[in-house]
């Protein structure tokens, strides 16, 4: 089974390489889907979340629930912070990607993995290959700062938190532009994919 790796930094249309691998049926685990779902719904997760960051706390239909935005906030102003939530997080997602991996070997002849921090964390090592999304400064910027509860300073924020782009593309990994349009980004995929069957049956 080959495994893909997925990522790229905010606004570079990570996901958007994801949502087309799925048109070929690729099953993808999303990490940021995964994390959301244990922010919500871990009970274990999410008291430690409340312990560390009581200020996240909100009381809606006399349930406590954590407001995301407040979590984020804290966590992209200090690295402490944040590998402090990471040390949480990580562990279980680590878990739940060890299950999906094994749920489709000898199933699948694809699946990828779909990991924001997939160099930082060293998931790239599971890997066998790994689709890097790219794009213009100015593209990054102009969508990130389209998204809602986003400012200008988390943005920069959460740059500082990950590998610079000359990092990530000295470990040579396939560089995925989505700077023209779905379709260019499309046929960049394709060829990718058709590169990497042939690289597996010679």
């Amino acid at each position: 089974m080959i495994i893909i790796g997925i990522t790229g930094s905010i606004g570079m249309g990570k996901s958007t390489i994801a949502n087309m691998l799925k048109k070929f049926n690729i099953p993808i685990f999303d990490s940021d889907e995964y994390v959301k779902k244990h922010i919500e719904n871990n009970i274990l997760i999410k008291k430690k979340i409340m312990k560390k960051w009581p200020q996240v706390i909100i009381t809606h239909k006399k349930e406590k629930k954590i407001n995301k935005t407040i979590l984020g906030n804290i966590i992209f102003s200090s690295s402490t912070e944040k590998n402090a939530l990471e040390k949480i997080i990580h562990p279980i997602i680590k878990v739940d990607r060890e299950d999906f991996i094994k749920k489709h070997i000898g199933k699948e002849k694809f699946v990828a993995l779909d990991v924001p921090l997939l160099y930082e964390t060293n998931t790239d090592q599971l890997c066998n290959f790994v689709f890097l999304a790219i794009t213009s400064e100015k593209k990054q910027k102009c969508r990130v700062l389209s998204r809602k509860n986003m400012t200008e300073k988390k943005f920069y924020l959460i740059k500082q938190n990950q590998l610079s782009e000359k990092e990530k593309i000295s470990r040579k990994p396939y560089l995925i532009s989505t700077s023209y349009g779905k379709i260019v980004t499309f046929v960049i995929v394709v060829y990718y994919l058709i590169k990497i069957i042939i690289k597996q049956r010679n």
